[in-house]
């Protein structure tokens, strides 16, 4: 009888570990795919003059073009 107590815990264990191990993999995944959505799209802006010569701010939101920098913000310790 304490055998059997001893051999339903440690499958339970086992499928305790299984499962944790299938969700961090799933939340790297996930983060994997956000990662990708992120690179898909960039937003970018710079100086820019309107149709009447005035200085202003352009804004473009889209793929990665060649002629933009790759900018990453610093950590702050």
């Amino acid at each position: 009888m304490v055998d059997d107590f001893y051999k339903r815990m440690k499958k339970e264990q086992e499928l305790l570990n299984i499962s944790h191990k299938e969700s961090v993999r799933q939340k790297r995944e996930r983060k994997k795919k956000e990662k990708k959505k992120e690179e898909e799209h960039v937003w970018q802006w710079w100086w820019g003059t309107d149709w009447l010569g005035k200085k202003c701010q352009n804004i473009y939101f889209g793929p990665r073009l060649d002629w933009m920098k790759l900018f990453k913000r610093k950590k702050k310790k």
